[in-house]
Parts: structure tokens; C-alpha cells; sequence
């Protein structure tokens, strides 16, 4: 058996996550002794809405802004700095909100307090634990990216609240990935492919349809940050053989190894 520190040895792992955080995920990846293989599959970039200028005229009259992700946090404040240079300012005249932890620390790092937050991250549970906490709020903004649902928004909606959906970043496929992702399924290199959105996932089937690769990819073990992303894959009839109950990539890269740790325990048990 692998020593307690070293739960990935010898497995490669593919990691559809770009930027900081795939870097990060590589580390742990390799200090566990996988082999990681970074090929993202979705990138952003800024979205100039039409009603941007509306939008930060009201910006006075919201009781809450709402984030759903970390990119949600960057973009927002990316926009923001075009109109004003003070952001503090904005935590005396509306309070946030986040779904998740990786959201909370980008807010923290513009030193802005969020005053609610999910125990469990996804939107549909950020509007049930919202109103069971009875918040008040006449009207809120949700700053989101192109292909976020409305489940949030949706959820005030039906209560009465006023709620706009400001889109401030747009997800788009890096076409020069595919290169590095085509061989490394052809070769049956892979033991895991992990997700953190079902937008790498649907650009990841995209490239295996293309390439005729489905034989292939029915080897893979998957790993999804979260429901929706597992609900995804598994749309596409696959099983989802990770998930982890805290939707972190974090805590999915956790996952990841304490189901390899348990699946060799099994394996020795059965030999």
C-alpha cells in the first residue's frame, strides 16, 4: 500500500481547471504523487453588459449584491474601478452575500464583510437558507457570468423582490487546448478526469464526440466538484465515481484521494 502521504502514486490526473487555482490543484496533485495533466477547458473574460451603466447607477438602491463565484468577485470590481477608487464605501450602503467559500475570500481581499453564506454551496440552497434566516431585502444584483442560471434571481423573484442580473464576465473555450487533450485520451494515459463546471465537462464531450474518442473515455474514473457538475456528466451517461460534499476544488482534490486510498485498501483485501 502507498504510504499515507503519498494517496495518488503513479495516477494521472486530468485537471480542466485553468489559472491559479489549476496551478494549485497540480501542486497537490504532484505532492501526493499523482502526475497531474493541466489542460483547461474554459477561460473568461471581461463582458461589457449594455446595462452597465444602469446597473452601477443603482447601485445605491440594492439591499444585497450577490455573488455565485470567485470569477463573479474579480469582474465585478474589475467594472467598478472604471467609476469609483474607494470600494469600502459600498459596505455602508448594501450588504453581500456568497454561496460559497472561495467567493468569501476574493470579497475578503477588497476587505469587504459578507454577511451571509450557504452551509451548502449551491444557489438552490443560498435562496432556501436566505429567507429561512428572514433577510430583509426589497431589491438585489446578482453580478454573474454568461452562462450562470437564474436560480437565484428566480428565487427573490417568487418572493417579491426585485432582482437584477448584471453580467459581467463571459465564459469562452481556449481552442489550443484540444491539442494537448486529444493524445492523452487516445493513449489511455488517464485514471481521473476531474470538473469544476459543467462548462468544461460540455467542452470536454465536445472534443471526445469530435474526435470519436468515447471508447476511450468510458475507462476514466470522474470527479465533479459539485451536483450540478456530477448532474452533467451524468446526463451524458456517465457515472461520477467522485464528489465531494463541500463543492471546493480543495476539498475535491481531498476526494480524489481518499477514494484511491480506498480502492487499493479494497483491492489488497480482495487479493
Amino acid at each position: 500500500m502507498n504510504p499515507s502521504g503519498k494517496p495518488l502514486k503513479g495516477k494521472h490526473v486530468l485537471i480542466t481547471r485553468g489559472g491559479e487555482q489549476g496551478e494549485k490543484f497540480c501542486m497537490d496533485v504532484a505532492s501526493t504523487g499523482g502526475i497531474p495533466h493541466m489542460v483547461p477547458l474554459i477561460d473568461f473574460r471581461m463582458y461589457k453588459d449594455p446595462n452597465e451603466s444602469y446597473y452601477f447607477r443603482q447601485l445605491g438602491e440594492y439591499d444585497w449584491i450577490i455573488f455565485t463565484s470567485k470569477n463573479g468577485v474579480h469582474y465585478f470590481f474589475e467594472h467598478l474601478k472604471k467609476y469609483v477608487d474607494d470600494y469600502s464605501l459600498l459596505q455602508h450602503s448594501v450588504q453581500f452575500a456568497v454561496v460559497g467559500e472561495k467567493t468569501k475570500e476574493a470579497l475578503d481581499r477588497y476587505q469587504l464583510a459578507s454577511c451571509f453564506m450557504p452551509h451548502v454551496f449551491t444557489a438552490e440552497e443560498f435562496v432556501r437558507e436566505f429567507f429561512q434566516n428572514e433577510f430583509v431585502a426589497k431589491k438585489v444584483l446578482v453580478p454573474k457570468g454568461n452562462l450562470a442560471k437564474s436560480t437565484i434571481a428566480d428565487g427573490f423573484r417568487s418572493q417579491g423582490i426585485s432582482a437584477d442580473e448584471w453580467i459581467i464576465y463571459e465564459t469562452f473555450y481556449p481552442v489550443n487546448q484540444v491539442g494537448r487533450l486529444i493524445p492523452l485520451l487516445k493513449e489511455d494515459v488517464l485514471d481521473v478526469a476531474s470538473f469544476t463546471s459543467p462548462s468544461s465537462f460540455n467542452h470536454f464531450m465536445k472534443i471526445v464526440k469530435q474526435q470519436f474518442l468515447t471508447q476511450h473515455v468510458s475507462k476514466l474514473t470522474f470527479a465533479a466538484i459539485g451536483t450540478v457538475t456530477k448532474r452533467a456528466i451524468e446526463n451524458e451517461g456517465y457515472q461520477v465515481g467522485i464528489c465531494p460534499e463541500k463543492f471546493t476544488i480543495d476539498k475535491l482534490f481531498q476526494e480524489i484521494c481518499r477514494y484511491f486510498q480506498e480502492k487499493e485498501g479494497k483491492d489488497l483485501h480482495e487479493f
